[in-house]
């Protein structure tokens, strides 16, 4: 439910709050308020909210559903206890409706098929969170009226957080109902989407899975598990893409727009060095033959971060497909708008049809930049004796002859040697990325990529290690996506930054972030690191990875006792659906500790493992 819009719209007052009440305010929600507020949530009357608004969208449906097949239908299917209607002179039926007296057995049904539903994909907690963070501003305003400042500044963290929460709790009935009214609204309204999407057509297959989802029929044997719907939270998939150190420098200079003029003004060049030496030489984007006439300026504005998801489609595609009998593949454009998400277009008969032309246009044309973009060794991009060498090998496709304009949008494509030769040499250079990082907007998301782009690199290079959650700079950060501090507009600044972060969260393209420490002004701001969360399924994926190394085996007594204590871990914080950080925070250790015990890295210490033995009798009687 992370699409609602925003809800809470009330000013402070007189009392103004400054950054750092607004960081506390988040803070609050610490794991014992959060399982708190999700038992009380989960008893309270939002269930029966979900179901109302569901109950009408769902039975809607049915009827319409029913309506449009009334022609290929026998009448004697339409006589059913929960179905009424009339019919004309003509015999044709009318006025098609409900029986009232089965409305309260739906209620019913569909208030337990909402919290099953709620508690098989963990949505309570993401409820809880939804409606923390649209109730800072009130309850900070209802707690300034209860204490003063000075008396708010002397709490503990821990009193602190509990009087927020409890203000919190005794708000206005009439303000809890309407938002969680909104929250209802909203989530009715995705469920059936995601409805549609697995029936995209009415039936009369559909009318059966609308008669047992509402509850008016029982459902027949072995049927349950196939007309069961599928949760909203669709799982997400991943691509695989190059995780060399060129590769990822030759999509920040790509999508940052990295690049300089050439001193005879002959192309655009951008350095792929990094300061460890792990890539070198520069990118160069050269003009086509008319360069008289192309400014440099529009060169470099055309390429983005729409070409960088059209490199990463590339490389998915290639690695997914090629053989080493047949290194280019062939590519349409339609495969890379499949993977970036984009629905076809319906047709005058309303099924889905094709994409538009002018998406097809916008990949053939970012496919011509690429096949400008050449690697050269050279640091300073000068001619090395036919050392540069194209990144993408791209050539229209001649095998394949479509009707129309079709065939405009087929290529062979293969990636160039620059990119594939520590592949050719067996080592193991591919990161896995969220398919969702394509899905979002290039434009309004760009910082979103760019950051999605740096995690999936920077995780494949801890993996070795296992420091999936060493904090990372925001200087370095901020450097990577390409985003510019200034201190006249540092407000805004950090606000753009947490909403990216807040983003990658919400879509999943990580698990959860939280700076190393609160800060309490914009000034040391920079100073910060933040600690980010991969989500399970890389960890999972690259535990699968043998490292190089292996750790150090402890005594064998030692070992008996603790060596399968990282993977109970694993297994209750996966029950508990907890994030690795908010496990270490309820246990009260670090969050690299939990890390390197679940990857198998690191045996616990005796003080370490009598706190993750108590977490986990607490947990295993709650």
């Amino acid at each position: 439910m992370k699409e609602l819009a925003n809800a809470d719209s009330m000013s402070l007052g007189r009392q103004e709050l400054n950054q750092e009440w607004l960081e506390k305010a988040q803070y609050a929600l610490n794991p014992s308020n959060l399982r708190s507020w999700t038992a009380g949530i989960r008893f309270s009357q939002v269930p029966d909210m979900i179901a109302s608004h569901l109950k009408s969208a769902l039975l809607n449906s049915y009827l319409n559903s029913i309506a449009q097949h009334l022609e290929e239908m026998d009448k004697k299917s339409l006589h059913k206890a929960h179905v009424i209607y009339c019919t004309d002179d003509c015999g044709n039926i009318r006025d098609l409706n409900l029986s009232p007296d089965v409305s309260e057995r739906v209620d019913s049904h569909l208030r337990r098929l909402v919290v099953d539903r709620l508690d098989q994909g963990n949505v309570w907690e993401d409820a809880v969170r939804w409606y923390w963070n649209h109730s800072v501003i009130w309850t900070m305003e209802a707690m300034s009226q209860e204490f003063d400042m000075r008396t708010m500044s002397c709490m503990s963290e821990r009193t602190w957080s509990k009087v927020y929460s409890k203000t919190l709790c005794y708000a206005n009935p009439e303000r809890f109902n309407s938002l969680f009214n909104i929250y209802a609204k909203n989530f009715a309204h995705l469920y059936m989407q995601s409805l549609q999407k697995e029936y995209p057509d009415s039936s009369r297959y559909n009318l059966v899975f609308y008669e047992e989802f509402l509850g008016l029929n029982a459902p027949a044997a072995g049927g349950q598990g196939i007309l069961r719907p599928k949760m909203l939270k669709e799982k997400a998939s991943y691509l695989t893409t190059f995780s060399m150190a060129m590769y990822h420098q030759l999509r920040k200079a790509v999508a940052a727009q990295e690049f300089t003029t050439h001193d005879d003004g002959s192309c655009l060049s951008a350095s792929l060095e990094t300061p460890s030496g792990s890539s070198s030489g520069r990118v160069i984007l050269k003009r086509e033959h008319n360069f008289c006439i192309e400014p440099s300026e529009k060169i470099m504005k055309e390429v983005n971060d729409e070409t960088v998801d059209l490199m990463d489609s590339i490389c998915h595609l290639w690695l997914k497909r090629f053989t080493p009998l047949q290194e280019r593949i062939t590519i349409h454009a339609d495969d890379i708008l499949a993977l970036r998400g984009l629905r076809k277009q319906k047709n005058g008969q309303g099924q889905r049809g094709g994409y538009k032309s002018e998406w097809r246009e916008r990949i053939s044309a970012h496919m011509d930049l690429l096949d400008r973009l050449w690697i050269s060794p050279s640091p300073n991009g000068e001619s090395s004796f036919g050392l540069e060498e194209k990144a993408f090998i791209i050539s229209k496709s001649h095998d394949l002859q479509r009707e129309g304009n079709k065939g405009d949008y087929i290529w062979e494509v293969r990636p160039g040697n620059p990119l594939v030769q520590d592949l050719q040499k067996g080592k193991r250079q591919t990161a896995i990325l969220s398919k969702r990082v394509l899905e979002m907007d290039p434009y309004r998301h760009a910082y979103e990529k760019r950051a999605a782009r740096y995690f999936s690199w920077l995780w494949r290079s801890r993996q070795s290690r296992g420091d999936y959650l060493e904090p990372i700079g925001i200087t370095t950060l901020l450097d990577a996506i390409h985003l510019q501090y200034q201190k006249s507009r540092s407000a805004k600044t950090i606000e753009r930054f947490e909403k990216m972060m807040d983003t990658l969260r919400d879509k999943e393209v990580i698990a959860g972030w939280q700076y190393d420490r609160i800060y309490r002004n914009g000034r040391d701001w920079l100073e910060l690191k933040l600690v980010i969360e991969p989500p399970q399924a890389i960890i999972d994926q690259y535990a699968k990875i043998k490292s190089p190394t292996k750790p150090g085996r402890p005594p064998k007594s030692e070992r008996t006792s603790l060596c399968s204590l990282g993977e109970q871990l694993k297994k209750e914080r996966l029950r508990k659906k907890l994030t690795q950080m908010q496990a270490a925070e309820d246990i009260g250790i670090a969050q690299t500790t939990i890390s390197k015990l679940e990857s198998g890295r690191r045996v616990p210490d005796f003080k370490t493992a009598r706190k993750i033995q108590q977490w986990l009798k607490i947990t295993a009687s709650s």
